[in-house]
């Protein structure tokens, strides 16, 4: 991910104040850098910090060296930004009080761990119950070492999570900090995503994976017999031949992994595990993959 803003916030006669930005977010309009027009410029704001944009360049498609068009901070623009430069060690805050009211607005996500099983539905006397709400579940107060001092542990409250709850709202969650379990620091989401073509060697510490399916298919007959969904993985750089992903059929087509699924993204956590002569992450439950939604693809 080499542009690390996907997208601006549009809105006419909105002034910075770190105070609204909520407003901002409720009002304004998504816009990628090739839908930018030259009436929105001093009118688009970051994802994170909600401070002022400019697109470079400003009308053409691709600078003279061949970048795409992209969005940046403007030069007035002083607010502190994890979308300005990456931060190898991710948000830290200066106070309990702030990491909370963080958590509160949900600029912070303190993930417990992720669902092992399918949550079963409340009974409702009418209408659909809200699935988001059951793959979202309070968990335990966390002690999270993301203070500025060394050794500033904040007690937190926390989430139990499933992969499907991120993706949902996919183009929000990227730019929020997320804190995972035995984590050293909270991480934007997408600093926290590995590309699984980048995948060199096993990996014994669960990470948060993504890849696109190049084929799937039932390696038996039953629900219950492995699917193999195989991933777009480059083996003219790494010693092992591909990359499999492999809970059961039935557990793969719950989540919508079937014979048609080429193209798809899929986002996993797990660990990477040797598999004959190639890798793979298998063994994920109920609540740690799931596919990307089409529409937010363009984000990876």
């Amino acid at each position: 991910m080499n542009n690390r803003i996907k997208f601006a916030y549009h809105l006419h006669g909105w002034k910075f104040d770190p105070l609204k930005k909520t407003e901002l977010k409720q009002k304004a309009q998504k816009i990628l850098p090739e839908e930018y027009q030259s009436e929105m410029e001093g009118s688009i704001y970051c994802p994170e910090c909600c401070s002022p944009l400019y697109r470079s360049p400003k009308k053409k498609a691709q600078s003279e060296s061949g970048r795409k068009a992209f969005f940046a901070h403007a030069k007035s623009s002083k607010a502190p930004c994890g979308l300005r430069s990456k931060q190898a060690e991710g948000k830290k805050y200066l106070s309990e009080e702030l990491a909370l009211k963080a958590v509160q607005s949900e600029e912070l996500v303190v993930v417990a761990g992720f669902i092992d099983k399918a949550p079963v539905a409340p009974e409702v006397i009418s209408g659909e119950y809200d699935q988001s709400k059951v793959e979202d579940i309070n968990g335990p107060v966390v002690h999270a070492p993301i203070g500025r001092h060394r050794g500033d542990n904040f007690a937190l409250p926390s989430k139990f999570k499933t992969i499907r709850s991120i993706t949902r709202n996919f183009d929000e969650n990227i730019y929020r900090y997320f804190y995972m379990p035995n984590g050293r620091y909270a991480v934007q989401l997408q600093d926290l995503l590995v590309d699984i073509k980048s995948v060199r060697d096993t990996v014994d510490t669960p990470r948060l994976y993504f890849g696109k399916i190049k084929r799937s298919y039932n390696a038996g007959k039953k629900p219950s017999n492995i699917r193999m969904t195989m991933l777009d993985y480059d083996s003219s750089k790494s010693e092992f031949t591909d990359f499999c992903f492999k809970p059961s059929d039935l557990e793969q087509k719950e989540k919508g992994i079937d014979d048609d699924a080429e193209g798809r993204f899929l986002i996993v956590y797990g660990k990477v595990t040797e598999s004959g002569t190639g890798l793979c992450i298998k063994g994920a439950k109920w609540g740690e993959f799931a596919l990307l939604p089409r529409k937010y693809e363009y984000l990876l």
